[in-house]
């Protein structure tokens, strides 16, 4: 009886766990989670990302966002390029570390101009002052800033002036213990005012040197990976900002009573105001990115020495990153002419790290041989592997540039002396390996004084050896050695990541060895690449980021079948967990597959059928969401109609297949030239409608020419050259769709009218200039 209740019981199990996935698919499908991690605490900086996600903009978009407030010892940039948060928040739409650029991608710019600034003494009034004086800030702040630019251009060094590092309280310049002390605008000038303290503020703009501030951004990764999501989050963010910005009040209201009450009301109210005079909302809108301030920062960085002077911003913003990698490997003809020199790339590998990697008569196998397939297929040139008998021998053969590239590696500082690495693409828990019978560890320092293996040169050994001062390492040559000695007792235990671990375990130790301690280090590894060709550096990053979740899933797949029952004697409840698993495998492979062909279902519905374009319904519903943003934001809106000329003299002479096939290189044309921002659709026949917001008529003039531009200096299939037409309108708040789509109309026939093979711009005068019939 017992025995039959205990089944009962586990099915009972089973069934809730699937009910619970289910409930937890349906609720991702209905909202997509993503994080925000701010780079301070809350405060109005953040109104526009609280206001979205309180006034419903972010669920709106379908995202359900989570917004993460700063705390001492968060790396921001890290946490974002290792995907641990989605987006986060930077003072600068450029990223430097130690003399390099990060790969982050700019999504949008808030704050125009850096409220960053110098507050001194009164007698202090030109940066010249400052020599002699005691000066207080941050480390990035005093090297990486618009500030450090301008103290490097007034040669203000550590040997003429005294700085100190930042203590985070104003007291210490109201109590004159220092000179000078670096604030923000919108903060800090508040209390000085309060206090009544007189003071004079140096700021770098005022020099002709300016970063601006409050840059949302992401990874190369989510960018790619997620582009609908990512420029949902910017639409979203962008309404909230202009929610915040037109009723200030509600804003300070909420961010006190719900957020944090470490600001008071009027604290609060004072940077509000000092917020929008940073946006400079006269001259960008919101969210707008300044691609050439950004350029103009990296030059004066490398001006002043502060940038190694080989490291280049390439695509950089959200839009041209998209558009430029998102399809299909894209090369600059830098990185070109760099390949076509280099003829091959020569590879160290660990020859004995399976289920990743290994040499085996000859030929690299394992997980991360299939990865470097996936590249070699993107490359015009060969990766040729170089044979080692060890990893010792592989990283000997690294530093006297042998090899060009690691395989996979971790990022240590010993080894940034003489390999650049990309992004990571594997991420694993550390554990240690030991013989069945000894106990659970909890902390690894517990044996710290024991003898435990790790293969030489190894990133691990130099991470323990740093946090544990004194541990007992011992080198070994390969994983087969160190598991060995263990085994024979020469060693305590044996540490590396849990899937090679795991691997050699089922494999040659079923029975003997065990995992007994998981450290709370992971190992995070990526591709290195030789440092003194940073060229081969960005061109690595862009093959890892072109290899999609599922790619490397299925490649995991192949290679690693963990029996976890071999590691713990748990048996009955492995079985049952396994079950389940089996299960929820079932249950989430016919749940992708739905979600598939109901994506498909969309696409079809959405899209026409001969271009790929969007169709008619997809357009007008584009047309629609986007009117609404005019009407309720004022926001910018154009549209431009083309037609192609002469288009069914080309039907007659060539036949309709030669037709179809010059729409669809039409269409082509057109997808690849306009924004990320921009959307496409096929309007009936010859006629197709771009959609662009946020930009003026005049610019979407420019657009249009340059698209009629490209489309004549094409050779077109059969046919040779042929021109288009079009004309240009702009939406406003007092006309209709319909109005709207009749001007544009007008002014594609003015530019008929004229002669073809050019844009018109609709104005008012059309109305009187052109034999129109209603």
């Amino acid at each position: 009886m017992n025995s039959i209740l205990y089944k009962k019981y586990i099915v009972y199990l089973i069934v809730l766990n699937l009910l619970a996935l289910s409930g937890l698919s349906h609720a991702s499908e209905a909202l997509e989670k993503v994080s925000l991690q701010l780079d301070s605490k809350y405060q109005f900086k953040f109104a526009g990302f609280i206001m979205a996600k309180e006034k419903g903009f972010y669920k709106d978009a379908g995202l359900d966002v989570e917004l993460l407030e700063y705390q001492p010892g968060v790396d921001i940039i890290e946490n974002v390029l290792s995907k641990k948060n989605n987006y986060g928040i930077y003072n600068s739409s450029v990223v430097i570390d130690k003399g390099k650029i990060k790969p982050t991608v700019l999504m949008a710019t808030y704050f125009q101009q850096s409220p960053l600034v110098f507050v001194t003494s009164k007698e202090i009034k030109h940066p010249k002052d400052l020599i002699g004086k005691k000066v207080m800030g941050t480390k990035d702040e005093l090297k990486y800033s618009s500030l450090a630019l301008m103290l490097k251009h007034f040669n203000i060094n550590k040997k003429n002036t005294q700085f100190l590092t930042h203590s985070f309280n104003i007291a210490d310049f109201i109590q004159k213990k220092v000179d000078a002390i670096t604030v923000f605008r919108t903060n800090e000038l508040f209390d000085l005012n309060q206090h009544n303290i007189e003071f004079n503020i140096i700021d770098s703009a005022d020099y002709g040197i300016s970063i601006n501030a409050v840059n949302l951004f992401t990874s190369t990764s989510e960018a790619l990976a997620h582009p609908d999501r990512t420029l949902k989050f910017i639409h979203a963010s962008n309404k909230g900002w202009a929610y915040a910005l037109a009723y200030p009040d509600e804003a300070i209201s909420t961010i006190y009573h719900q957020y944090s009450k470490q600001k008071s009301l009027e604290a609060l109210a004072f940077e509000a105001k000092e917020t929008k005079k940073m946006m400079l909302l006269g001259f960008f809108n919101i969210g707008e990115t300044n691609k050439e301030l950004s350029l103009r920062t990296v030059k004066q960085f490398k001006i002043n020495g502060l940038l190694a002077a080989t490291e280049s911003l390439g695509y950089f913003i959200f839009e041209d990153v998209v558009r430029e990698f998102n399809q299909n490997i894209y090369f600059t003809n830098k990185q070109k002419r760099y390949l076509q020199n280099k003829k091959e790339i020569t590879m160290c590998v660990d020859p004995d790290w399976m289920p990743f990697e290994s040499i085996k008569n000859g030929n690299h196998i394992g997980i991360t041989a299939d990865i470097i397939k996936h590249f070699k297929q993107r490359l015009p040139i060969p990766i040729k592997l170089i044979q080692t008998k060890d990893w010792q021998e592989s990283v000997i053969k690294a530093k006297s540039r042998q090899c060009d590239i690691y395989s996979l590696a971790a990022n240590t500082p010993e080894r940034t002396e003489y390999m650049n690495f990309t992004s990571p693409y594997i991420d694993l828990p550390i554990v240690l390996a030991t013989k069945m019978g000894t106990l659970f560890i909890k902390d690894i320092a517990e044996v710290k004084n024991k003898k435990l293996g790790i293969v030489k040169g190894y990133a691990i050994a130099e991470l323990l050896r740093t946090r544990l001062p004194g541990i007992n390492i011992v080198d070994v040559n390969s994983i087969t050695e160190g598991l060995s000695q263990v085994e024979s007792g020469a060693l305590f235990g044996y540490i590396d990541n849990l899937m090679v671990i795991a691997n050699s375990i089922q494999k040659d130790f079923t029975g003997i060895l065990k995992v007994s301690s998981r450290l709370e280090d992971n190992i995070r590894l990526a591709i290195g690449t030789r440092n003194d060709q940073p060229q081969l550096n960005q061109i690595f990053e862009v093959l890892v980021n072109s290899i999609s979740d599922t790619e490397l899933q299925a490649i995991y797949n192949k290679w690693v079948a963990v029996k976890q029952e071999q590691l713990f004697d748990y048996t009955l409840i492995w079985k049952v967990l396994i079950s389940i698993l089996i299960l929820s495998v079932g249950y989430f492979y016919f749940y992708v597959k739905l979600r598939k062909l109901n994506n498909k279902l969309l696409v079809l519905s959405t899209t026409d059928k001969l271009t790929g374009l969007y169709n008619r319904v997809k357009t007008d519903a584009v047309l629609i969401e986007k009117k609404i943003d005019v009407d309720r934001y004022e926001t910018d809106l154009c549209i431009i109609l083309f037609d192609i000329d002469f288009f069914k003299d080309i039907n007659d002479r060539y036949g309709h297949i030669t037709g179809d096939k010059v729409l669809i290189e039409f269409s082509q044309i057109l997808s690849r030239n306009i924004r990320a921002t921009d959307y496409a659709g096929r309007w009936g026949g010859e006629e197709f409608l771009i959609i662009s917001p946020n930009i003026s008529i005049t610019e979407a003039t420019e657009l249009a020419n340059k698209l009629l531009h490209k489309i004549r200096k094409h050779t077109f299939p059969y046919i040779g050259s042929m021109t288009a037409s079009a004309g240009v309108n702009q939406f406003s708040k007092q006309l209709s769709i319909h109005d709207t789509l009749q001007n544009v109309d007008k002014a594609l026939y003015q530019s008929k009218n004229n002669g073809r093979n050019q844009a018109t711009a609709y104005k008012d005068h059309l109305e009187q200039s052109l034999p129109w019939t209603l």
